[in-house]
This record gives C-alpha cells, structure tokens and sequence, in this order.
C-alpha cells in the first residue's frame, strides 16, 4: 500500500472511531472503578438495585443486541486496524530516516 494512502486510511479511521473509543473507555472505567462499581462485600451483603446511572452505563458498554454487536465488532476492528496501519507507518519511517542516515553518513 502507498504511504499517502495509509496516511490517509489510518488518519480517517482514527478520526471516526475516536469517539466510540473515548465513549468505551469512559464507560468503562466508570463501571470498574467508583461509585457504579457493585461488589459484595460478604454474603450477607445485598446489592442495591441498580439506578438510572448504572443502567444507561451498562447498556452504553455492553449493549445488548444484534446492532450493539455489530457496533463492538466493527470498533474492535477499528482498534485492530489502527494498531496495524500505525505500527506500519512507523516501520515506513523508521526505514525513511535510516535512509537519510545512511545517505548522510555515505554521500558518495
């Protein structure tokens, strides 16, 4: 693949799936850490029923459905994507300043 075209692919699919990140992120630690966190402490310990928060929270990381499905195969994807397209960008230009290092180095 060419470098301008990876740029690009790799720069738009950052720019759209940015946001789902940010929003799986936040929901995330929101749920694992804090207030909205539900642990027993002993088994005589009961768990309050959950509230609006903890619902809207829960549906917005793990969203059942076959929509929400598609959602988090198509973000995993994203982040597969984005690891991939961005470890080789840096190899292209890891190989780019070698390059230059060596022409420098050699001018002959």
């Amino acid at each position: 693949m060419k470098g301008p075209l990876l740029n690009k692919l790799h720069r738009y699919a950052g720019i759209m799936a940015a946001p789902f990140m940010i929003i799986q992120t936040a929901s995330g630690l929101l749920l694992s850490f804090g207030p909205f966190r539900r642990t027993l402490l002993s088994p005589s310990d009961s768990l309050a029923p959950p509230g609006p928060l903890d619902r809207f929270l829960t549906a917005t990381h793990f969203g059942p459905g076959l929509i929400n499905d598609a959602y988090h195969v198509l973000l995993g994807a994203s982040f597969v994507w984005m690891a991939l397209s961005g470890w080789l960008l840096y190899l292209r230009g890891r190989r780019a300043r070698r390059a230059a290092f060596l022409q420098r180095q050699n001018p002959s």
